[in-house]
């Protein structure tokens, strides 16, 4: 029986930095962000030629606490901001369109990473649902308190209004919660640093009774390895850094899979039943597996893991 090897995450040296959407094609500035609204757990600036409206967006993207508004021009410019609480984490990025949405979309759609202010937002760009009449750019921010939700909206696509939804985006502040971020940050890689440098000490030294001929010491060994991903799980849960990356969670279950997979495996040892033993080590394959599709998801986000 083997231990699970872990990997220790470093940032890389430069992350992912993308420009606002296109330009307004003109020399004159932009119309200044002077008005201001707030939400149950984000707040907003935008230009006081906006006019705020009740709408909550459409009815394939549900939002709780949105804030919405309308523009002077183009024809039905509007952008609603709110939060979708159904929408988890690890339904990311598929599962931030709808399956009505994605069903009348021409073609499944690639999100891009942008960078708005101080977080990174999945962005679908120009979106046109058959038979909507309609022209839609979705933005999500994931966040610990519910998935955000920007629908920037008007009858066919237009720039200069695409990049105002994406300068008000860009003024957002959370009052609640955390940014779970989609790129590098170098204070979230220290501390998975650090978690995973201890986790590796103790299945270093527990790692050699796993293969002892001794049932007790094996089970032992175990009990020591279930503990140790017990408390990276928990380390993991509490990080304080600003911008949590969104593999965080995916992280937690999966070294909490391990811990029930090795206390599964001490046991059956102690209890000497050959079943439960192999399907402990089946357990603690998959969490393997699991604990791989975290490293492709930090590679995606730019980590560099190894």
């Amino acid at each position: 029986m083997r231990t699970l090897t872990s990997t220790v995450f470093i940032a890389a040296a430069a992350g992912f930095v993308f420009a606002h959407y296109g330009s307004t094609g003109s020399k004159s500035s932009p119309p200044p962000l002077t008005a201001h609204a707030a939400a149950a757990n984000f707040t907003v600036s935008y230009p006081s030629a906006w006019r705020r409206t009740a709408a909550s967006g459409p009815a394939d993207v549900p939002l709780q606490g949105t804030v919405a508004f309308a523009a002077p021009q183009p024809a039905g410019a509007t952008l609603v901001v709110g939060t979708n609480h159904a929408l988890q984490p690890s339904d990311l990025p598929v599962g931030a369109l709808s399956a009505s949405l994605r069903a009348a979309l021409p073609s499944a759609p690639r999100p891009q990473i942008v960078t708005l202010g101080d977080s990174a937002f999945y962005r679908y760009l120009d979106l046109a649902p058959a038979g909507g009449h309609v022209s839609e750019s979705i933005y999500v921010l994931p966040t610990t308190a519910g998935t955000i939700t920007a629908v920037c909206s008007a009858t066919r696509p237009n720039v200069a209004f695409t990049s105002s939804c994406e300068r008000v985006l860009g003024t957002l502040k959370l009052t609640a919660g955390k940014v779970m971020s989609l790129t590098v940050d170098a204070g979230y890689a220290f501390q998975v640093n650090r978690i995973v440098g201890q986790l590796n000490a103790a299945r270093k030294a527990a790692g050699p009774g796993l293969r002892s001929a001794d049932v007790k010491t094996r089970a032992a060994a175990a009990d020591q390895l279930a503990a140790a991903d017990d408390t990276a799980a928990s380390a993991a849960h509490h990080i304080s850094s600003t911008n949590v990356s969104l593999a965080n969670q995916p992280l937690e279950g999966a070294l909490q899979l391990n811990a029930a997979a090795y206390r599964a495996l001490a046991s059956a040892a102690l209890g000497q039943n050959a079943a439960a033993y192999q399907r402990a080590e089946a357990a603690i394959n998959r969490s393997q597996q699991a604990l791989d599709a975290v490293y492709a998801q930090l590679r995606s986000f730019g980590y560099r893991v190894g």
